[in-house]
């Protein structure tokens, strides 16, 4: 398939932005850059690690990482869940928050974006809203003011709005 015969050909770009992963580096790459940078401590903890499973909601060190670095310890790892990719995050945030309410979703979409809401106990209803080319897959901001409705307590918004790739422009971020 396409997919595999252009997988590393980045096109000039030193990282490739076109997926919905993230571009892995090999094994070997992974260990020169770290010899490189002279990290000897993290290469022994990489030599040495255990391949059973983490615990679920994600290992407590990757997530006191996740609070240091991008929270700056303003949350601690016990505020964090790591998911093993953006579906099970999908499903498991529908199943926490769209029970008992009327849920929005736009199309096309992937299958755990548009049906995740379905799954959730005592859901009353899903509105799905067609995103269009004609105005460059925008949402529209008038036709999701009128799917909302008074028992409308989840919505999803994928953005970069994939399978597309879009992002809303600023104004309709506004």
């Amino acid at each position: 398939p396409w997919s595999k015969r252009h997988k590393r050909d980045f096109k000039g770009c030193k990282f490739s932005l076109s997926n919905s992963f993230a571009q892995p580096l090999s094994q070997p790459e992974l260990i020169e850059l770290t010899k490189n940078r002279g990290d000897v401590e993290l290469l022994n903890l990489y030599n040495n690690h255990g391949l059973e499973y983490v615990p679920n909601g994600g290992s407590f060190d990757l997530r006191q990482d996740i609070a240091r670095v991008v929270y700056g310890n303003k949350l601690t790892a016990d505020h964090i869940l790591v998911f093993p990719g953006g579906q099970v995050a999908l499903q498991t945030a529908a199943l926490a928050f769209a029970k008992g309410c009327h849920s929005i979703v736009f199309t096309p979409g992937y299958q755990s974006t548009v049906e995740s809401p379905e799954w959730a106990v005592g859901n009353k209803g899903i509105t799905k809203i067609s995103r269009q080319p004609d105005n460059q897959w925008q949402v529209d901001a008038q036709t999701l003011r009128e799917a909302i409705r008074e028992d409308t307590k989840f919505l999803i918004l994928n953005e970069p709005f994939n399978p597309g790739g879009i992002i809303m422009s600023a104004d309709l971020q506004q």
